[in-house]
């Protein structure tokens, strides 16, 4: 192996880096199915229900969203529930003298959404997922509801599910973000934004696979091979149709080369990277791009455009601990020993603390961990 004489340059380049000091529970309404009509209240109860409920979800939107969050989270679960069932339930004639308390505008059943969401949120940060399941699936409900059940593309419902997917992949839930994207992408069919975190949750499930010892014996390998690849061809396919749906998608596109080379793919892989390293990728894109091309290129024996890639993603994320592991390890192969330690020194020198500082540790949990943004600009467009 050799590196050339570039290696001098590619160090120098490294040497400008400065170091840096340290379920939806009781047979509620889930996402907007019909249930079976309430039975044991009567017409003027149901209403009166409603009555009490629409005050505290409307001044979530108009008034004091915190009072409106702590008055809610004392109601019980039964409650809640029975009053979205009454709202699902095709309005007919009421008795005489009892008015209708329901209420059918979209910008106070997407109020009502926030609200449980927030509720979600809270028992989510207790680690309360029962709470969290049903606070979610009565919000899905309102903003199916807001959309007269029939949610697009791109819409804030949409968006809002993602945004709780995102929040299970990034905790580790992957079991339970599965069933809500499984749910939801037969709702809102052929969205990218949905196929990009379904397919981003299904490799990373099949990353996580391991075999197992029952009995005191392992898993036959071949079996674990069969399942690890079966979700990593589930996964390809929903990312492919998410990078189809939308070019922009760029992160599908990472992810789909990521797969084509864990299947022994590299031909496939390679100008996907190519591809996305000659546009303006961001530096987290950038970072794991030059990364991944650059195993490629190792692999093909082609060392110097290696060594050149894993500096790229060195300058490209400086805290990027993957980048610099991989560069000291083609320096050691190819026996340059001091240029390993020179690489290994700056390593050292950042003095890294922070798990977020290496794209490569977050790839998994789908890159984008900027989850209250999300929340934030959603509740933002409901009060407007």
């Amino acid at each position: 192996m050799r590196t050339g004489l570039a290696l001098v340059a590619w160090l120098a380049a490294l040497s400008t880096l400065i170091p840096a000091a340290a379920a939806a529970q009781g047979g509620v309404i889930v996402s907007g199915t019909l249930g079976s009509p309430e039975t044991d209240l009567s017409p003027d109860q149901q209403q009166h229900l409603l009555g009490e409920y629409w005050p505290i979800a409307r001044a979530y939107v108009t008034g004091d969203p915190a009072k409106a969050i702590k008055e809610l989270s004392a109601w019980t679960r039964d409650r809640i529930g029975k009053v979205q069932s009454i709202q699902y339930q095709p309005e007919g004639t009421l008795p005489a003298g009892i008015k209708s308390n329901a209420e059918w505008q979209p910008r106070f059943l997407r109020g009502a959404a926030m609200l449980h969401t927030d509720i979600a949120l809270n028992a989510f940060r207790a680690r309360d997922l029962q709470q969290f399941e049903f606070h979610s699936a009565i919000a899905d409900g309102w903003l199916a509801l807001a959309d007269d059940r029939k949610s697009s593309p791109g819409s804030l419902r949409s968006r809002w599910n993602v945004a709780i997917t995102r929040l299970l992949l990034a905790s580790g839930e992957t079991g339970l973000a599965e069933r809500y994207l499984d749910r939801i992408n037969e709702r809102i069919p052929n969205d990218p934004a949905i196929l990009l975190v379904y397919g981003t949750v299904k490799e990373t499930q099949a990353g996580r696979m391991r075999a197992q010892w029952p009995s005191g014996r392992t898993d036959d390998p071949a079996t674990l091979k069969t399942a690890r690849d079966a979700a990593l061809t589930a996964a390809a396919a929903l990312l492919q149709r998410a990078a189809t749906a939308d070019a922009t998608l760029v992160e599908a596109r990472l992810r789909l080369a990521r797969i084509h080379t864990l299947k022994n793919e590299d031909a496939r892989a390679e100008p996907l990277l190519t591809a996305i390293l000659a546009g303006q990728p961001t530096a987290p894109v950038k970072y794991l791009a030059s990364l991944m091309l650059g195993g490629i290129r190792e692999r093909q024996k082609q060392f110097d455009p290696a060594a050149r890639l894993y500096v790229d993603a060195v300058l490209a994320v400086p805290d990027g601990q993957s980048a610099f592991l991989a560069l000291a390890h083609i320096m050691y192969a190819a026996s340059h020993r001091d240029d390993t330690a020179a690489v290994l020194d700056k390593l050292f020198a950042r003095r890294l603390t922070s798990i977020t500082a290496d794209p490569w540790w977050l790839y998994p949990l789908g890159l984008d961990v900027a989850l209250e943004a999300r929340f934030g600009a959603i509740r933002d467009e409901v009060r407007k």
